[in-house]
């Protein structure tokens, strides 16, 4: 059993606040302290902290100080701008963290975390929790041993439409932010995050590496009234010789799981949030297996994260993993404009519960042709479409702002 403290038990902390609950049952944690800065709002579950002898906390500072040494690790399901300071004031109160994904907004952040890990010798483990499920090592240990041949393509599309209720349920959602205060948020560094993230892992050439991006570039769209953007598509080169395509909508026509592909000279990978498909140089299915279902998803988490507290060598999402995410997404900001829909190629719909969308029409028909022929969106597929020149990432380090009077 170990000692656990989270910040935050609203919005995605619902998430983790359910995970207490699950594994203080098991009597494998014990919540030793949390902040909840709206605790009017949340009786009930501060009625359970309570009923366990948790003691609540309006303010993480004062947490962290009346529990320095004390905890083994601190949850940190918050905003992503706070990431870094709740991070490390965490680690230099003697505490392990798992912070949620992604690590940061930019890489000079994330390096300041992985310093403060370092420097106190406590570890950070990434809250991408599609790493620590039992498939995604099963599928970087085929690519490892050669199973499809040297790996040359790697891709991933979702579609997944998203309301105006979606965009104003807290004050950074689809915010770029400003050079001094960036937030970055977008579909593939926020709701798609886990999947890029995959890529970029399976890219690696090593089994808790990843792949080195040499270039990017792509195009980010907004049929929404928002900073940022609700649709973009990517193309990422490694040094390594592999190339990344990436496509991601909030306003598709269809609610689809994302599909995924690594093409390799001898085979491929295929794989959903439900199954993985294995398949020979002339198509032929030469393995299946399912993915862990999504009510087991997060027991796996905290396995990883027992293990990790009695061997160091145990696998996590480290920052170093995380932080090839975290420069992507940094330099397609700092290096694609946002792009506004046109008048007229974007409708409002209603969803079941009668809030409003935007759709963009033929979008779903166009991240498919694209994903299909490996290939960016192009006017072949929409005739507004545009796509920005590569992009280096040589000497590239973090988010520069260059792009913000362009949106």
């Amino acid at each position: 059993m170990f000692n656990a403290a989270i910040i935050g038990v609203s919005g995605f902390g619902a998430v983790h606040y359910q995970d207490f609950v699950r594994e203080h049952a098991a009597g494998r944690i014990r919540p030793v302290g949390a902040t909840v800065i709206n605790q009017a709002e949340e009786p009930e579950k501060c009625a359970w902290l309570r009923s366990i002898g948790c003691p609540l906390y309006t303010d993480y500072r004062e947490m962290l100080r009346d529990l320095a040494g004390k905890i083994d690790i601190c949850f940190i399901p918050t905003g992503i701008a706070l990431h870094k300071p709740m991070t490390i004031a965490a680690l230099e109160a003697g505490a392990n963290v798992y912070v949620e994904k992604p690590i940061a907004p930019t890489v000079t952040d994330a390096e300041a975390m992985l310093e403060a890990s370092r420097r106190t010798g406590k570890f950070v483990a990434v809250g991408y929790q599609t790493m620590y499920q039992p498939e995604t090592r099963r599928i970087k240990e085929m690519l490892l041993a050669g199973r499809i041949g040297k790996v040359k393509i790697l891709k991933s599309y979702g579609l997944w439409p998203r309301d105006f209720v979606y965009y104003h349920r807290n004050n950074w959602v689809a915010k770029i932010g400003t050079r001094e205060n960036p937030i970055l948020d977008s579909p593939y560094s926020n709701a798609f995050a886990h999947f890029l993230n995959l890529l970029c892992f399976y890219a690696g050439e090593q089994f808790a590496t990843t792949g080195t991006p040499e270039s990017i570039r792509g195009a980010m769209y907004r049929a929404n009234p928002i900073e940022s953007c609700d649709t973009a598509d990517l193309e990422i080169t490694t040094r390594e010789g592999k190339t990344i395509f990436f496509y991601v909508t909030h306003c598709s026509v269809r609610n689809d799981t994302p599909y995924s592909a690594i093409i390799g000279e001898k085979g491929s990978i295929e794989y959903t949030t439900s199954r993985t498909t294995v398949r020979d140089s002339s198509g032929e299915i030469v393995e299946e297996f399912d993915s862990t279902p999504g009510n087991e998803m997060r027991v796996h988490i905290y396995d990883a994260l027992e293990k990790r507290l009695k061997d160091p060598s145990a696998f996590i999402c480290t920052p170093e993993i995380a932080m090839c995410h975290t420069r992507v997404c940094n330099a397609a900001f700092d290096s694609i404009p946002v792009t506004g829909v046109p008048e007229g190629a974007f409708h409002v719909a209603k969803t079941p519960a009668g809030t409003e969308y935007r759709i963009i029409d033929g979008i779903d028909e166009a991240i498919e042709h694209a994903y299909a022929e490996n290939r960016l969106i192009d006017k072949r597929d929409l005739p507004w479409a545009v796509n920005s020149e590569p992009f280096s990432l040589e000497g590239y380090h973090s988010f520069c702002g260059r792009m913000l009077n362009k949106n």
